[in-house]
């Protein structure tokens, strides 16, 4: 049966029924049946719907980097107003060819991107033919996936998880 029509609309927010014969909103209904709702098994957990994870950084000298909400990148980087959520990791570079404060990692909408941040020698994008793709400053880069980041003579490997 079709409700007849009503001459004011429920408030929102309440829970009054939108016609006189209509359970209340706050009214919860069993399954059909009368059956309980299906649970999972004991042994199996229950966990949020599976996302994608942060890609990870691995450095020459085997340390690694989860990129999660942003890392700025460099031999001593320092916080940044701009970047405030992003993780400090300190690169361990021998030939010092990689700035003090020399570029920012982020992952946003499952992609990865580069910031130079000014540094000295550069930050630039490297395919899997070793083609060299130089980042302008301050300008996010998407980083493909399979490609690797160069920070000044530093190469920095992009592992993507999840996928």
């Amino acid at each position: 049966m079709i409700p007849p029509a009503s001459t004011t609309p429920p408030t929102v927010g309440s829970s009054a029924p939108p016609w006189p014969d209509a359970p209340s909103l706050d009214t919860v209904r069993p399954p059909i049946g009368g059956a309980s709702a299906p649970h999972p098994p004991a042994d199996v957990p229950v966990t949020a719907p599976t996302t994608i994870e942060s890609p990870v950084l691995h450095f020459p000298d085997g340390s690694s980097a989860v990129i999660g909400r942003g890392v700025l990148l460099g031999r001593d980087p320092v916080t940044q107003s701009e970047h405030p959520a992003a993780v400090l990791v300190r690169v361990h570079d021998v030939a010092r060819s990689v700035s003090k404060t020399h570029a920012l990692v982020t992952w946003e909408r499952g992609h990865v991107w580069v910031s130079d941040l000014h540094s000295t020698n550069g930050t630039a994008i490297v395919d899997d033919d070793g083609f060299e793709t130089a980042c302008s400053p301050e300008v996010p880069t998407p980083v493909p996936s399979g490609h690797s980041l160069l920070l000044g003579a530093l190469r920095v490997v992009v592992q993507r998880t999840g996928r």
